[in-house]
């Protein structure tokens, strides 16, 4: 019974990092271990453990940490169960890792995977990219065949680097190389509904999050408002900047 329970959590928890570390806490749970024994066999707080393991009894609906209730399940930790292959195929397709939960998410909603691309059919506008795309594979891998055509993917080149890393004019050089993809990037949002205002400030939060993970890394803090982290264009003629350099 634990086995198949150990088995289950491991479905639900995907190709998360922490899978058998997770997987682990609740066997060593099972056997008898104390929350404080686990938290310190695994580097972690008591509290972190003992949410880890109420988490991973309510995967399964009890018999962990509460009386054992199946039909209190989640609907979503079947289907991880039933399609396993799920989290490898988005990693396959490089759909993210966020996307099998929102394939999860919509496939308890519909109640079974014919429901689900039955509605992603009539209402495709209705669901992200990804998570219809993965919808698709999935659907492959089961029936033979495909009951829409691929998501087609960017076919923007992006140059490499044609000067050294300490050049002064390497970021300038980088900025106008992804503008295309950018300006691309950019188009396909509009066309999708969103407004100008809210495409700019995602990008700025994006390449906020991006600045501060790079830095965190270095050990230290840039900020978008810092010369030394991004070079800007020139305010007169910014998108001709480089071809006059090029000149």
């Amino acid at each position: 019974m634990n086995a198949m329970m150990l088995d289950k959590l491991r479905a639900c928890w995907g190709f998360s990092p922490t899978v058998d570390r997770n997987v682990a806490l609740v066997e060593g749970f099972l056997k008898g271990k104390r929350f404080a024994d686990l938290a310190q066999e695994h580097g972690l707080s008591i509290t972190r453990v003992r949410q880890i393991i109420e988490r991973a009894d309510r995967h399964v609906g009890g018999g962990i940490v509460t009386e054992a209730e199946p039909s209190k399940a989640s609907p979503r930790s079947d289907f991880m169960v039933d399609y396993p292959y799920v989290w490898k195929l988005a990693e396959l397709h490089r759909l993210g890792s966020v996307t099998p939960h929102h394939f999860f998410t919509e496939l308890e909603r519909a109640g079974s995977l014919d429901r689900l691309v039955d509605k992603m059919k009539r209402m495709p506008w209705r669901t992200p990219t990804t998570t219809r795309e993965l919808a698709r594979l999935v659907w492959q891998k089961e029936r033979g065949e495909s009951p829409w055509p691929a998501m087609k993917r960017s076919s923007i080149a992006v140059a490499q680097p044609s000067c050294p890393v300490d050049h002064p004019d390497r970021a300038l050089l980088c900025q106008l190389t992804l503008e295309p993809a950018l300006q691309q990037l950019v188009e396909r949002a509009a066309e999708s509904g969103w407004t100008e205002d809210e495409i700019a400030h995602a990008l700025l939060e994006l390449a906020r999050a991006r600045l501060k993970e790079a830095a965190t890394e270095r050990g230290k803090l840039p900020t978008l408002n810092s010369n030394r982290d991004v070079v800007k264009l020139p305010k007169s003629m910014p998108h001709t900047a480089g071809r006059q350099r090029n000149g």
